[in-house]
């Protein structure tokens, strides 16, 4: 006979013929768990879900209907009573609301004769570049295979960063031997050099529209270019030690740069005016990115910490402890609601950007993990590290 677990049990509480006063005591049973859930109470909504398994499938519907619910502590004490559970529906429940728990290592790509410096996946997310050969090299990659596409030779020294341009058919690398070079990707080959640094260019970001780089060095500037012309516009100047780290906005206004010396700074493009210095990081500062709704900034530092910033006020919204060595690569997902770092520490972690709680770590490299890119879809991840090798990530 088919179980009814909305029938009473021996120990539930049973009101008679009288509907359950809202002011009262609570029915037991699952109506009395489905009441609990709708409780202005956290606590006792938290309660509630834990006994919801109690009901077989029809408790189970309502713990992952709870990952959806405006209440983080609701959604994240929910994926915690899922992730104890065997179910198929209750696996593919986690699975949609949070993959990256499912996230494995699936390939690992060797060929660097280098750490691999930076990483980049062009907007189809079909080819991944990277670079780190002490020969300048740079090695395109299918992101699907794992096969290596071409190799791009030019540059005479390491290439320290990479970048796709919005459309995905040009390629902009920068380099120790003090230039920036574009590339057309379809056919490998080199189209312009851009110079005008007096050192290292260490950082390479393109504005949204495509028409702009810029570029920061080891000369303390940052410097913008035009892409179709390689015209040097205009160079800033503000930073005390070498310019690590860029990101665009998204609507193409504002540039955040993070240094050596320890600082970020805001920029106002349409006047070179500096808006903001932020200051909190004890040590270099080593990454920087852009929330893709514009309106935050995560920041990765060699004090062993991540920092979020609000980017129109400037104001530090919270830190992020976890990593024990340096944290040398932070980026969002694409969907905006998580943040990802790489570290000295070998390891990667991924952290909800509402709360700052650290949701996972990835494990499996054996030396510092220096780059980290998403796929636009965001059901890949790339990861470059110290020992020369790439790993891809997926959902197992």
């Amino acid at each position: 006979m088919t179980k009814n677990f909305n029938c009473p049990r021996d120990c539930d509480a049973v009101l008679g013929t009288n509907s359950p006063p809202l002011t009262g005591a609570v029915l037991g049973g699952l109506q009395g768990v489905k009441q609990r859930l709708a409780s202005p109470s956290v606590e006792s909504r938290i309660a509630a879900l834990k006994e919801a398994l109690d009901y077989g499938e029809p408790g189970l519907e309502l713990v992952i209907d709870a990952l959806k619910d405006e209440s983080e502590p609701i959604q994240y004490n929910a994926l915690l009573l899922l992730q104890q559970r065997t179910e198929p529906k209750a696996r593919e429940a986690i699975r949609q609301s949070n993959p990256y728990l499912f996230f494995k290592c699936v390939q690992t790509l060797k060929g660097h004769t280098h750490q691999v410096n930076s990483i980049a996946i062009d907007p189809d997310g079909q080819t991944l570049a990277s670079c780190g050969n002490k020969d300048g090299n740079i090695n395109l990659w299918q992101l699907n295979t794992g096969e290596k596409i071409r190799t791009l030779a030019g540059h005479t020294n390491y290439v320290r960063s990479l970048a796709f341009s919005p459309d995905g058919q040009m390629l902009v690398s920068g380099s120790h031997d003090k230039t920036i070079k574009l590339w057309q990707v379809s056919k490998g080959e080199e189209v312009a050099t851009f110079a005008g640094h007096r050192n290292w260019v260490i950082s390479i970001a393109i504005s949204p529209n495509g028409q702009i780089i810029a570029s920061g060095s080891r000369d303390k500037t940052i410097k913008f270019w035009q892409m179709c012309t390689g015209q040097e516009i205009f160079t800033f100047s503000g930073h005390n030690g070498s310019v690590y780290s860029l990101a665009f906005s998204a609507d193409g206004q504002t540039l955040v740069s993070g240094s050596k010396d320890e600082t970020i700074k805001i920029w106002q493009l349409s006047t070179g005016q500096e808006l903001h210095t932020l200051i909190s990081h004890s040590a270099p500062v080593r990454s920087v990115a852009i929330s893709p709704d514009g309106q935050t900034i995560a920041s990765g530092s060699y004090d062993k910490t991540i920092k979020l910033w609000d980017l129109s006020t400037g104001q530090k919204i919270r830190t992020l402890t976890g990593h024990t060595e340096a944290v040398r690569f932070v980026t969002f997902s694409p969907d905006g609601q998580r943040i990802v770092s790489g570290s000295w520490d070998k390891t990667i972690k991924i952290w909800q950007l509402s709360t700052g709680r650290e949701i996972c770590t990835f494990t499996g490299h054996t030396y510092s993990v220096t780059s980290i890119a998403f796929n636009p879809d965001g059901q890949t991840l790339v990861s470059g590290s110290g020992n020369k090798t790439i790993k891809i990530w997926r959902c197992d």
